[in-house]
């Protein structure tokens, strides 16, 4: 009797598990298939107004994108500050001195509208959510940020010049600092050999001596004009603002 009330017990504690867990699985997948799937003809809507205005704005139809910013505050939160200041963005498309600034804006706006939707579907489509979706990134937070990646790019990009120029630097030193021990004292004695009066030279050996004279002052003015260039960008970016 005592093993029959068990393993009643059990199978009654089993069966009710898997009526919960069936439940909340049907009214997860109700949720997706009609929630979700509206969310996604909603974002579908969103960028075609968005792209509708921008077209509007370059060919400065304004009473098109009056008509289609009406349309757009209708699929907006009128509650939401973010959703208001993007409505506010395209109201302004028609007195803005700056077009392109404007429009740039929009699109940025919109941008971030559309990726927070769509983290929120993906997170509210798993079937266990455990985490909560992030809040949305509002323009000014996008603004900063953007500036300071663009930041730490600058200060990346000047730190990779430095070090480019001097190598330049440290190796056209080096070049020159060869050029001048190594052919220092067998050119003087070269000169002195052409000079001497009491020996005979051949057209031929004058033409290889001017040949040879040219050459080497050649490569040594480009060496060290390389040294200069190097040094003069060095500096400037070492001591830019």
């Amino acid at each position: 009797m005592e093993l029959l009330t068990v393993f009643l017990s059990s199978s009654v504690i089993a069966g009710s598990v898997s009526a919960i867990v069936s439940f909340y699985v049907s009214e997860r997948r109700v949720y997706i298939e009609n929630v979700t799937q509206e969310r996604a003809k909603w974002r579908s809507s969103i960028r075609t107004l968005a792209e509708s205005i921008v077209k509007s704005a370059h060919s400065d139809d304004f009473h098109m994108v009056d008509i289609l910013s009406s349309q757009l505050m209708l699929n907006l939160d009128p509650f939401d500050s973010e959703d208001i200041l993007l409505i506010h963005c395209v109201d302004q498309l028609a007195t803005s001195e700056d077009k392109r600034v404007q429009i740039k804006e929009f699109r940025e706006r919109v941008a971030l509208l559309l990726k927070h939707d769509w983290e929120r579907s993906k997170a509210e489509a798993r079937l266990w959510p455990l985490s909560k979706v992030k809040p949305r990134v509002s323009h000014n937070n996008y603004k900063n940020e953007c500036m300071s990646k663009e930041s730490v790019d600058k200060s990346e990009k000047r730190s990779l010049k430095l070090f480019i120029y001097f190598l330049g630097l440290m190796f056209s030193a080096g070049v020159l600092f060869v050029l001048t021990v190594g052919l220092s004292e067998p050119f003087q004695a070269l000169v002195k050999i052409f000079n001497d009066s009491n020996i005979d030279h051949t057209m031929k050996g004058w033409m290889e001596f001017i040949f040879v004279s040219v050459f080497c002052g050649i490569m040594w003015s480009a060496v060290y004009l390389c040294f200069k260039g190097s040094e003069k960008r060095f500096l400037e970016i070492l001591f830019a603002k």
